[in-house]
């Protein structure tokens, strides 16, 4: 955000929580009221945020950074894939499986200290829905993300985007916490500029 302020832009953030039970209600409802209040020219989401990106009604062009539109495959183990989604559990009793070298090389303790450690099944079903849920995204939009994430689905971007849209960064999950991120930056900017 400090980047693209610094760059002139009027920069809004919108923080969502980490564990929800309804994705319309507490996602996407409140998102696109804020957007529709504040009209921006471009929406950039990050991660879950690329996941909610994706589901407003705008005519913003949108940027998405490692968006969130499936659950990378090894993450999904064994009977966790089919009896987790089906719990009605709102606790948080299941760890995130994601070390720190899989969000940044340059991830600081704060923003690991930072990072949720549960999550419920109730989330579990509530994103899965809506990443089942996408359509494919408008020609001008952009994917940046990382053949080295973890976190998310590269196959779940490849039947969302077109190699056209997609940009490679290298690097974690995280833009701008990976080992390259002052050029990643600068491609964000560039695609930003052009927007």
């Amino acid at each position: 955000m400090d980047r693209l302020a610094d760059e002139s832009y009027r920069v809004h953030a919108i923080q969502l929580p980490t564990d929800v039970t309804d994705f319309e209600r507490e996602y996407l409802r409140p998102v696109q009221r804020y957007h529709d209040a504040h009209e921006p020219s471009t929406v950039v989401g990050h991660s879950l945020g690329g996941l909610v990106a994706a589901h407003l009604e705008t005519d913003s062009s949108r940027v998405y950074l490692a968006p969130w539109w499936g659950i990378y495959g090894l993450k999904q183990r064994g009977w966790q894939s089919v009896v987790v989604p089906r719990l009605p559990v709102r606790a948080k009793i299941i760890p995130i499986d994601a070390s720190r070298e899989e969000i940044g090389a340059c991830v600081t303790d704060e923003q690991w200290a930072a990072l949720p450690k549960r999550i419920s099944p109730v989330f579990i079903t509530e994103i899965h829905r809506a990443q089942q849920a996408l359509l494919p995204i408008s020609d001008d939009d952009v994917v940046f993300c990382s053949l080295r994430d973890t976190i998310v689905s590269l196959k779940a971007i490849s039947e969302v985007a077109t190699s056209d849209q997609v940009s490679l960064y290298d690097g974690g999950h995280e833009l701008f916490s990976s080992s390259s991120r002052r050029t990643a930056t600068r491609d964000v900017l560039t695609v930003l500029a052009e927007a």
